[in-house]
């Protein structure tokens, strides 16, 4: 009876030593499988595994599952760098090499996607290069060949997010990375453009990231993935703190900013999908002899909030619409007269008196002596000291706030600030208890359009 027990432990036990690019992970049924080299592990929570050994013979370094949105009960597998193909039947249980290739080496990176009986690839890198072109796989035909699509080409680039339209036929390829030199050091850039391959081997750039690239650098800084699930319908960028999901097609973006931060901190590998119970698996430590996995739903990893960006191009004006900005551009670029101011302080010193004018005695005093000071600072108590001297230190106070508010909008308002306090206020150095105030150390430029134009008509 102890062996018994104890065997069922075994089987049930989490797997062990499995590193991260010498499995195959991908759903089945209502849970998920991790091929390696000799055995299938199973599960539908994470916790306990079911077992049993395989004679796949097969070399699992690096081998990807192709995402697809078609649940026929087979997934393709892609040698990474590109190449070598591979089917698993997971109704038969059997994997069978379906090309006559071999191991590419030179497509690292590549955005693939499979529909129906075909595999398609874009860019990757290798041999110190980016890829630019489009490449498919027919499961008939065993071997890859180019697709003819019409020059030019799109801008090489790897890493980067695809997508299939059913309704459309078409591909959809959004950001990506590529590198230049400048000045003798070799730098990664991003790209930014959304691009579509449509069924009549034509491409077209639909969309753009360019708004969005400095938020998604939040997400980036730290440990980042973009990735495409088999069977579920968007691709994803996540980090260890952050989920965004793209429609490619409708060029939208999705921010779920209500996304489990916990167990996204925790399980930094999202592994796979399962449609049938929408549920994610994901894994940490999967590089060491203790990894650890969890199935979560959907909705709970998520979040049931999200926040929508469009991505569409700005629509431009027509041609001639260009030309006649142009030239009306051109002819009235004499009436132009701009004048720069070289600080706020000295804005306020050429409004002087037009500000007299508006404010009182005490709150003009104010405003004088924290201008004579720029650049240093003014201490609070000092400026108080302009108040009558029978009000205590509590109404000087209320006062000195009142009358900082007063000379802020009136300053403003004069000199042709708009809704920019003029003021920098901050704690003491010495003494933290008491508040400095001072000018801030800002340009500031005023443009008078048809100033010369009125000058000359008089």
């Amino acid at each position: 009876m102890f062996l018994v027990s104890l065997l069922c432990t075994l089987l049930l036990a989490p797997p062990n030593g499995l590193e991260k690019y010498r499995v195959i992970v991908t759903n089945y049924r209502d849970g998920f499988s991790i091929i390696s080299g000799d055995s299938i592990y199973y599960t539908t929570d994470g916790d306990a595994f079911t077992t049993r050994k395989h004679n796949f013979n097969l070399d699992l370094y690096r081998m990807d599952p192709v995402p697809s949105l078609e649940n026929d009960n087979k997934t393709y597998l892609l040698s990474s760098g590109g190449g070598v193909v591979y089917k698993y039947n997971k109704e038969k249980d059997t994997i069978t090499k379906l090309d006559n290739s071999y191991r590419f080496m030179s497509r690292f990176g590549e955005a693939k996607i499979s529909v129906a009986d075909t595999i398609f690839s874009f860019g990757g890198y290798g041999e110190f290069s980016y890829d630019d072109k489009l490449i498919a796989f027919k499961e008939n035909f065993r071997e890859w060949n180019v697709v003819p699509i019409e020059d030019p080409l799109p801008k090489p680039r790897s890493r980067s997010l695809i997508q299939y339209d059913s309704i459309s036929k078409s591909i959809h390829v959004a950001l990506g990375v590529y590198t230049y030199f400048s000045n003798g050091v070799e730098i990664l850039g991003r790209h930014s453009d959304i691009i579509r391959f449509d069924p009549s081997n034509e491409w077209e750039t639909t969309g753009s990231f360019e708004t969005l690239l400095s938020t998604l650098d939040e997400t980036d800084r730290s440990i980042t993935e973009y990735k495409n699930f088999e069977y579920y319908k968007l691709p994803m960028l996540y980090s260890n703190w952050d989920i965004w999901t793209f429609d490619l097609a409708k060029l939208k973006a999705y921010h779920h900013f209500k996304a489990d931060k916990s167990r996204l901190q925790q399980y930094t590998d999202i592994l796979a999908y399962n449609r049938e119970t929408a549920r994610f698996l994901m894994a940490s430590n999967m590089s060491t002899n203790q990894p650890r996995y969890h199935v979560v739903n959907e909705v709970d990893l998520l979040g049931l909030e999200y926040r929508e960006y469009d991505l569409s191009l700005s629509e431009g004006l027509p041609g001639w619409a260009y030309v006649l900005i142009g030239a009306s551009l051109f002819l009235l670029i004499p009436l132009f007269r701009t004048r720069t101011f070289v600080g706020l302080d000295q804005a306020i010193l050429k409004e002087e008196r037009k500000i007299q004018q508006q404010l009182s005695s005490e709150d003009f005093f104010i405003l004088k002596r924290i201008v004579e000071a720029f650049p240093e600072y003014v201490e609070y108590p000092e400026l108080q000291n302009s108040y009558e001297k029978d009000l205590s230190y509590e109404s000087r106070i209320k006062k000195l706030r009142a009358s900082i508010k007063e000379i802020d909008e009136v300053v403003q308002k004069t000199i042709g600030r708009k809704r920019s306090s003029i003021f920098e206020i901050e704690k003491g150095r010495e003494d933290k208890r008491v508040k400095v105030i001072r000018i801030k150390d800002d340009s500031l430029k005023k443009t008078d359009f048809f100033g010369r134009l009125r000058r000359n008509s008089k």
